[in-house]
C-alpha cells in the first residue's frame, strides 16, 4: 500500500514537470493531394511566437509522429539562366565543301557570344563568323575559329560557346570548313539570358497610434495586434519636398534593479537617415515585437508627417515531406526545446528548389486557461506549479521517513 502511494506521488510530480514543458501554440497545415516535399510559409504571427533561433518549432502527423523538416529562408536575390533560341533562317550542309548556318537577331541587340547545341562528335573544324543587315553584304567578325571537344560523357549533345567582338548585326552567318570531311550536326543556336529575381517577401502594416511633435523631435508609437516578426521597416512620409532627418527605432524593455523594482527603458535597434532621395527603408535585424517607437530629429525644420509604416521580411519556410489524407499540425512555444537534429539536413541538396507552397491555418493557443487565470488576477501559473511541486516533495519526504521507521520496526 505504501509503495503504491509513493508511485502515485512520483507520477503526479512527473506529470506537473511535463506540463511545464508543453507547447503553447499550434496551427494546422493545409491538406495536400499528392505526396512530396512542400514549403509551408511561416506567417509573421507564427514567427513572432518562436524563439529567436526557431528551435521550438515542430510538425506532427495525426498519429502524433514528429516529422523531420528543413528551415529555409528566401534568398534576397537569385539568378536564373534561360536558353533562348535564335531563329535559324538558313542551314546548308555540304560534304567536302563549306557548310553554313544563318540565324537572325531581329532586335539588333549588341551581343558578344553565341551558343550552339551540337550532336556529339570527335573532330576538329575551322569556322568563321560574319554579320549582315540585309543578308547580301556580309562582313567578317571573327575568322579561324577552332571547333573541338564537341562531345559530352553524360548526354548525346554538347553546348559550345563562341565569343566575338560586340556586334549588333541583324543576321549572323557561321561558316564551317567541311573540306574532305562530313559536316557536324548543329541542332540549335541561341544564348543564355541571365535574370536576377528578387526573393519573395511578406509585408504587413504597422499602425501608427501616436505621433507627437515637440522639442524639435517627432515621436511615433507603432502598435501591432500581437507579437510579430519583422526584419525591415519602410516609411511613407509627406510634408516636405526635400528632407534629411536622423531617425532611430527603439523597443521598450524592462529590467529589475537592485531594489527589486521593475524599471522600463528603451533600446535602440536601428538608426538611419530619413531622406527624400531614398526609399526610406531600415534594417531591424531580426525582432519579434508588439510595439515600436520612432524618434525623428527635425532640428529647425517643420515636422514631417508619417503617413504609413510597413514591416517586411524575406519569406521563411518549413520544408517537409507530406502525404495525402494525413492531417499535420505545427506546434511551438516550448522554450525548453533545443534545435532538432534530423537526418534530412544531410540531403538538403537533393530536395527540389521549387517545392509547392502551403499556408498554415490560424494559430490556436493551447493554454487558454492560463491566460484567463491571469486576467482574473489569480495566482500566476508558474508559481502555482512550483507550489504543488513543493507540496508533493514535502509529502514524499514525510512518507519516506514513515517507511524507514516501519522497516526498522
Amino acid at each position: 500500500m505504501m509503495q503504491n502511494k509513493i508511485s502515485w506521488l512520483i507520477c503526479l510530480l512527473f506529470g506537473f514537470n511535463l506540463q511545464a514543458q508543453e507547447f503553447t501554440y499550434e496551427a494546422s497545415v493545409t491538406p495536400v493531394s499528392e505526396q512530396g516535399f512542400y514549403s509551408i510559409v511561416l506567417s509573421p504571427e507564427l514567427l513572432g511566437k518562436l524563439k529567436s533561433d526557431h528551435s521550438d518549432l515542430r510538425i506532427y502527423d495525426d498519429d502524433g509522429q514528429e516529422q523531420p523538416y528543413l528551415l529555409k529562408v528566401e534568398p534576397a536575390v537569385s539568378s536564373t539562366s534561360l536558353f533562348k533560341e535564335y531563329e535559324v533562317i538558313d542551314k546548308v550542309y555540304k560534304k567536302d565543301a563549306v557548310s553554313h548556318l544563318i540565324f537572325s537577331n531581329p532586335d539588333k541587340l549588341a551581343i558578344n557570344n553565341v551558343s550552339f547545341l551540337v550532336k556529339n562528335t570527335d573532330v576538329q573544324k575551322r569556322a568563321r563568323l560574319s554579320g549582315s543587315d540585309d543578308k547580301e553584304n556580309w562582313y567578317v567578325i571573327k575568322n579561324n575559329y577552332l571547333l573541338h571537344s564537341m562531345k559530352s560523357s553524360d548526354e548525346t549533345t554538347e553546348l559550345k560557346m563562341l565569343n566575338f567582338p560586340l556586334s549588333d548585326y541583324a543576321f549572323f552567318k557561321l561558316e564551317i570548313d567541311d573540306n574532305w570531311k562530313l559536316p557536324i550536326n548543329i541542332l540549335k543556336v541561341g544564348y543564355y539570358d541571365t535574370q536576377k529575381i528578387k526573393g519573395l517577401i511578406s509585408t504587413f502594416e504597422c499602425p501608427i497610434t501616436e505621433q507627437k511633435d515637440s522639442l524639435k523631435t517627432s515621436y511615433l508609437k507603432l502598435e501591432l495586434p500581437e507579437l510579430m516578426f519583422a526584419k525591415k521597416l519602410r516609411f511613407e512620409v509627406s510634408g516636405a519636398d526635400y528632407y534629411s532627418r536622423y531617425t532611430t527605432v527603439m523597443v521598450r524593455k524592462e529590467r529589475v534593479n537592485k531594489k527589486k523594482k521593475t524599471k522600463a527603458y528603451f533600446e535602440t535597434i536601428a538608426s538611419f537617415d530619413l531622406n527624400s532621395n531614398s526609399n526610406n527603408e531600415v534594417n531591424l535585424g531580426k525582432i519579434s515585437t508588439k510595439e515600436l517607437y520612432v524618434n525623428i530629429e527635425n532640428r529647425d525644420n517643420r515636422p514631417l508627417r508619417v503617413d504609413r509604416v510597413e514591416a517586411s521580411y524575406l519569406n521563411r519556410y518549413l520544408v517537409v515531406n507530406l502525404k495525402p489524407q494525413v492531417d499535420y499540425v505545427l506546434k511551438f512555444g516550448d522554450l525548453k526545446l533545443k534545435q532538432p537534429d534530423y537526418d534530412i539536413v544531410n540531403f538538403s541538396n537533393q530536395i527540389p528548389e521549387d517545392t509547392p507552397r502551403l499556408k498554415h491555418d490560424q494559430i490556436i493557443s493551447l493554454q487558454p486557461e492560463l491566460i484567463e487565470t491571469k486576467e482574473k488576477g489569480l495566482l500566476d501559473s508558474a508559481y502555482l506549479i512550483w507550489f504543488v511541486i513543493g507540496a508533493v516533495g514535502v509529502v514524499l519526504a514525510f512518507v519516506s521517513v514513515k517507511m524507514v521507521k516501519e522497516i526498522g520496526k
